[in-house]
């Protein structure tokens, strides 16, 4: 491989990832794992006198999606050895420069959070190298890979798999490790996602993952709850405000688990939603024709909809029907007459809720007061 040209040395290296695809070859050692990667290593790192420059976008995705895939062909399953062969392809896929890493890391964090999962259960202060690999052992390496990655300008990248190592570290009941996580996170979307949409993505996936977590503490869930709330208050536009704020809700609300069920802080959220709906709508009456703070309306509603179902004391059926009328009112206005995703929503809201009545049950007695 040495003696070949650089382009015809590619083309081999690919030959030989494909190889090992096509005949479902598992490498399992931490010995074959380097020998392979000294193979391929025309696709790993810059050969000498090469530059990125030169190389195809196309060809290099190719590769780089190649070397992805191949990462997940490396395996063992005695836990130890396992780690090796994941401190070996470390060490050789960060030598591959920015472009590389957004690549392959992902596919070797998935690769070592299966590790974990084979794990789950097992615990142990990492003291000196004579200890056995743990969960906690794994985290601290991938903590390491994902830093690496938000350092080159991928951040939400690097906060999505910050995100998933904090599951990870949930369903092994490692409290310290998933609230370091979501420390990353939080600081990753501070400092470095300054785009909007970016940002609206960014966090709910954050709320999406904190509704899922049980491990944490009154205290830390407390904090993290705090933080992804009050981010949610202040994005770019007022629709996206809403929409974040509502989703806030689910945090103090989560079916699985007793302990969470705070109807009052649910109500806050959704009070929170429609006054920055309202603050849109009247935004809107001067560009007239938007539809988004009405169909804003009828999202919130479909919040309280949701509550009420699910037996929150604080949301009452006065309190839906109150939003049904403020709605109509709404949409008998001027500015948002005939708005093409409003009325169908609304329509089949109401549609439900009488669809409950007719149906008869303790949901339906629920919503015999409300008048549709």
């Amino acid at each position: 491989m040495d003696h070949l040209d650089n382009q015809t040395n590619k083309v081999m290296a690919m030959l030989i990832i494909q190889s090992i695809m096509k005949n479902n070859t598992l490498i399992s050692t931490a010995d074959k794992v380097e020998v392979l990667f000294e193979l391929i290593k025309g696709l790993i790192t810059d050969l000498d006198g090469t530059t990125l420059d030169e190389v195809d976008e196309e060809d290099f995705s190719e590769e780089q999606n190649s070397v992805a895939r191949l990462i997940h062909m490396l395996h063992n399953n005695d836990p130890e050895e396992m780690f090796k062969i994941t401190c070996s392809v470390k060490k050789h896929i960060m030598r591959g420069g920015p472009r590389r890493l957004p690549f392959t890391v992902p596919s070797l964090i998935f690769s070592a959070l299966r590790l974990v999962r084979q794990l789950q259960g097992q615990d142990g202060d990492v003291v000196g190298e004579e200890v056995p690999t743990t969960p906690k052992k794994i985290f601290q390496l991938l903590n390491g890979i994902i830093e690496a990655l938000s350092s080159v300008s991928c951040p939400e990248l690097a906060l999505r798999l910050y995100l998933q190592c904090a599951e990870a570290a949930n369903d092994c009941d490692l409290e310290p490790v998933a609230y370091e996580f979501f420390t990353e996170a939080f600081v990753l979307y501070e400092e470095e996602i300054a785009d909007s949409k970016a940002q609206v993505t960014a966090l709910h996936l954050i709320v999406g993952t904190l509704q899922r977590m049980n491990v944490f503490g009154v205290e830390n869930r407390d904090t993290l709850t705090h933080k992804a709330t009050g981010y949610s208050a202040k994005l770019l536009k007022k629709p996206d405000q809403c929409r974040a704020v509502y989703a806030c809700s689910h945090l103090f609300w989560v079916d699985d688990q007793d302990g969470i069920k705070d109807g009052e802080r649910v109500l806050l959220c959704l009070k929170r939603a429609l006054r920055i709906a309202n603050a849109a709508q009247q935004m809107a009456n001067v560009a007239r024709g938007s539809s988004g703070p009405v169909t804003l309306f009828v999202e919130i509603l479909n919040k309280y909809i949701y509550y009420f179902e699910k037996g929150n004391p604080q949301i009452t059926s006065a309190t839906i029907q109150g939003l049904i009328e403020l709605i109509t009112t709404e949409m008998q206005g001027d500015s948002t007459s005939a708005l093409p995703t409003s009325d169908p929503f609304f329509t089949s809201t109401l549609r439900y809720i009488q669809f409950q009545k007719q149906k008869g049950g303790i949901l339906g007695e629920k919503y015999e007061s409300i008048k549709v």
